[in-house]
């Protein structure tokens, strides 16, 4: 199966923005049942990417010529989420069926179904992953440079959301920052200094610019609740091991 990122592999002038995938086999159950890899862990995605990754290609069919293990290293979590979506639909078909909880009554809303080939692509433009995305905050008149987030910000991510809740806050804000001032490296004590006038405005400024492209995986569900009817909406995590359950599909 060919399929488009939402934002892709840049090697000198050409984008490789086009990915050829296998199917899921025996081989990767085996990392999916590996609880070393998956319990409170997503080691089980870089094994998978390799495993099943074929080529990367630009859109004239331009192959690259490097590793596939060290090429999703350099993807963008967008890219990932699609590779993983699509490597679902390639190997059970595109129905997804699900659960969810509404927030309102709590009651579980069971058999949901979410075709996967539907879900839109929103691609970002090769002038705008090579530009600059650049703000100065107010208070300090700092630059401070944005990024997209990688699979090592991914793995970061989640050691900060299951190791260190005291920061997740600033933690969190650091991953998605490329330069403050003239530092690199950014750390959650750096955003820890950041006058709160700053803050507020790096986070707005952060919705506002856009560093990566997207699969819309955001699914728009209503409560079955005859008492309810509360609109809600959750997000489809193509992170979890249980994604690739067969029985989902």
């Amino acid at each position: 199966m060919l399929i488009t990122l939402p934002h892709g592999l840049i090697d000198g002038l050409d984008l490789f923005d086009i990915v050829e995938i296998d199917e899921l086999r025996g081989k990767q159950q085996n990392y999916l049942a590996d609880k070393e890899l998956v319990v409170n862990n997503i080691g089980h995605i870089p094994k998978i990417l390799e495993d099943l990754v074929i080529s990367f290609q630009t859109k004239e069919g331009l192959k690259w010529k490097g590793k596939v293990s060290d090429a999703i290293w350099k993807i963008t979590s967008s890219d990932i989420e699609t590779i993983l979506i699509k490597l679902r639909e390639n190997t059970y078909g595109p129905e997804f069926y699900h659960e969810a909880q509404c927030p309102e009554c709590n009651k579980k809303l069971k058999n949901l179904r979410l075709d996967l080939d539907t879900l839109k692509i929103d691609k970002l433009s090769l002038e705008n992953i090579i530009s600059s995305k650049i703000v100065i905050l107010p208070k300090s008149k700092l630059e401070v440079e944005f990024k997209a987030m990688y699979l090592k910000d991914m793995f970061e991510a989640l050691k900060i959301v299951t190791k260190n809740n005291s920061k997740l806050v600033t933690s969190s804000i650091a991953l998605g920052i490329k330069r403050l001032g003239n530092k690199t490296s950014i750390t959650s004590e750096d955003i820890e200094q950041i006058p709160a006038r700053d803050l507020m405005f790096l986070n707005e400024e952060h919705e506002k610019i856009k560093v990566d492209g997207s699969i819309d995986n955001n699914i728009e569900l209503s409560c079955n609740n005859p008492n309810c009817k509360k609109e809600f909406s959750i997000k489809l995590n193509c992170l979890d091991p249980n994604f690739f359950v067969p029985s989902r599909g």
